[in-house]
């Protein structure tokens, strides 16, 4: 039987292997670090931070290796219930050690769907996405922390998430560890999402083409 532990380890000898030293230089955040692996360590050292404050919880430890512009390596810890979510590139997605998928046979219908906001877009964008999802069925979420929602599609507990304009030290381990549980996510430039940010639509493949066409609806893209 796995345990949290034989993850953080799995994770370590992972990247013990895979990094080779290239130099190193510090990056312009304290979230977004190159050291001499030469992989960009995305860090959120808490992710929730409403939640944390206020008692609530519903916040977790992430983090995110990338290389040459794609996320190789994404850890989501949620110590309130002690569970890690890890995954790599290619080599699937764990829950404490065990192997997790989507829920991929699930329709819009009889699912639920997470939405996150932030005062970085128009409030008024989120509105039309909720209505959406009800229109069509589904229940919607909000727990204000977007990579423990990315988590949960990833557990198969949710069926997409969404949000208008992500940190990527929020998105870009959760969206990498749905897309190894078998989900979908958007091709993105984990570089340009350093950087600037960007939208997040993920989902399991039943659901996920109707989500982005909700969100590009909605968001006016």
């Amino acid at each position: 039987m796995h345990s949290a532990g034989s993850e953080r380890i799995n994770a370590k000898h992972h990247c013990k292997k895979k990094l080779r030293r290239r130099g190193s230089r510090r990056g312009g955040r304290a979230s977004a670090r190159v050291f001499c692996s030469g992989f960009v360590w995305v860090i959120d050292p808490i992710d929730g931070t409403t939640n944390f404050v206020n008692g609530i919880p519903a916040w977790t430890i992430v983090i995110a290796g990338v290389s040459e512009s794609q996320t190789q390596v994404g850890v989501i810890f949620e110590p309130n219930v002690g569970e890690t979510y890890v995954a790599v590139g290619g080599e699937g997605a764990t829950l404490n050690g065990h192997a997790m998928q989507v829920a991929s046979s699930v329709e819009l219908a009889s699912g639920t769907v997470s939405i996150g906001y932030s005062n970085r877009v128009e409030a008024s964008n989120v509105v039309p996405v909720i209505a959406a999802l009800i229109e069509r069925g589904a229940l919607y979420h909000r727990n204000a922390s977007g990579a423990l929602s990315l988590a949960y599609v990833a557990a198969g507990r949710l069926l997409g998430y969404i949000e208008e304009h992500m940190n990527a030290w929020d998105c870009l381990a959760g969206q990498l560890i749905i897309a190894e549980a078998g989900g979908e996510i958007e091709d993105q430039d984990a570089d340009g999402m350093i950087r600037d940010g960007g939208r997040a639509i993920a989902g399991t493949p039943a659901v996920f083409d109707t989500l982005k066409m909700i969100c590009e609806d909605a968001w006016n893209e």
